[in-house]
Order: C-alpha cells, then structure tokens, then sequence
C-alpha cells in the first residue's frame, strides 16, 4: 500500500485521481444491507473484538433492542467496550458488561484485537488522524478496523442542501463529514487499507414523498443511480497492512 506521495507531489495530479478512483470503484460493494446491527455482528463471528464508543450518548441506550454492543457480544468470542464516560461506564459494568473508561484518541489500549469497531463515532471527534492511528495499533497484522459514518452524499441530505428554504442541520455534537475517498486517505495515513465499503439502507420512511423515492430505488439504481445515495450512512472496513 503506497502513499501518493510515493509518485507525485501534486494532490490534483490527473494519474492521482485515476489511480484514487480505481481505488475506491474496487472498494465499494455497490450493495445496501438494511439491518446495521445484523451485518456487523456477522464480522466479528469467534473474534477477540474492541467496540470503541459503547455507551451511545446516554446509558439508557443499552435497553433498546438495536443497542450494538450487546449484538457484538452474543457474535464475538470476546468483546471488550470502551467509552469516555466514566459514570455511564460504571453502570454497564455493574450490568456484567466488560467495559472500560479510556480514550482512544489520546492512547490506544494496550492490547490487540482482531476487529476494532466504531459504530458512529468518528464525525463526533476533533482528532480523527490520532484516532485512526490509535485503532491500527490495537489491531495485529491483518485486523480490521470497522468504521460507520453519516453519508454526505445520502439523498436526503443532497435534497434538502439544494434548496434555499433548507439550512440543513444534523446531530449538533458532528464535528465533520466523511466520503470514501477522504477515509481513504485518512486511513493510508494510518498504516490501513480502505478494503470495502457499504451503504446502510433505510427500511422506512415517515413522508409519503420519501416512501415513494425509496419505492424507485430499485429502477433507480438499474438506471445508474448509485446504491449508496440510498444510504443515510456507510460502513467502511479497512485491513491493517
């Protein structure tokens, strides 16, 4: 895996955005799945695995039915949590979790993992490169690293961006957007390489108008329309090299 700026010292470079776009054309799956929790669980079957941001903002997310942790812990043949909270920590622990209060932004943890899993984590933090490369050192040669982010590109978003009566806003605690390419780059900074990516689809719909749009989806698709301007977010999966 080599940096691009093994071979040129312009970011704009034509040969660049070629061998950028063959990149990512290869990585993405051009597939939806439509049950987040199902489809990561299904990674980390009989692995030793660290889900980074368990807690989800408040501690009453561990009773809901999509609650990520708990799937990853019936999957996994270990699964570890950590989160910057330390009282909302405490109270998954005395649940029989196990979970520690750490942050990875600052320090990676001092063992190694065969998946590491950041499920919405990385639009909420100020120093994704320190981050990411905290995420690498926690994996061994061939890990994975799980990351799902907002999708910029989603058709909600594109939609209600292009009109002028629209000032789109989403969770006031995102500090950035994130597509495949600029993760790309971000993970080959961090010793990982970007191997596939895929769009979370979205099973329902509140406005008559988007059930409609969602109902074309498959002509749409058919018709060139990429499969990941139906997802509301992306799962990236990157190999530590």
């Amino acid at each position: 895996m080599q940096s691009w700026h093994n071979y040129t010292s312009d970011p704009n470079a034509p040969v660049l955005m070629v061998e950028r776009s063959a990149a990512l054309r290869h990585a993405r799956t051009g597939k939806l799945v439509f049950d987040r929790a199902a489809y990561l669980s299904g990674l980390v079957v009989g692995r030793n695995v660290l889900d980074v941001g368990v807690v989800e903002h408040t501690q009453d997310a561990c009773e809901s039915p999509q609650w990520l942790h708990r799937h990853l812990c019936r999957s996994a043949a270990r699964c570890r949590g950590v989160d910057i909270l330390p009282s909302e920590v405490e109270y998954l622990r005395s649940r029989g979790f196990d979970v520690v209060c750490a942050d990875i932004t600052v320090k990676p943890l001092t063992e190694r993992f065969d998946v590491v899993v950041c499920g919405e984590v990385l639009e909420h933090i100020t120093a994704p490169g320190q981050f990411m490369r905290n995420c690498a050192a926690m994996l061994g040669s061939g890990g994975r690293l799980v990351i799902t982010v907002p999708n910029p590109w989603y058709a909600n978003v594109v939609w209600k961006t292009a009109w002028r009566r629209h000032v789109f806003v989403d969770s006031a605690d995102h500090v950035a957007w994130y597509d495949a390419s600029t993760l790309y780059e971000l993970g080959q900074r961090s010793g990982l390489r970007l191997d596939r990516y895929t769009g979370i689809g979205i099973s329902a719909s509140k406005s008559l108008r988007a059930r409609t749009f969602f109902a074309l989806q498959p002509l749409l698709i058919s018709a060139g329309i990429s499969a990941e301007s139906f997802a509301k977010s992306i799962i990236y999966e990157f190999i530590r090299g």
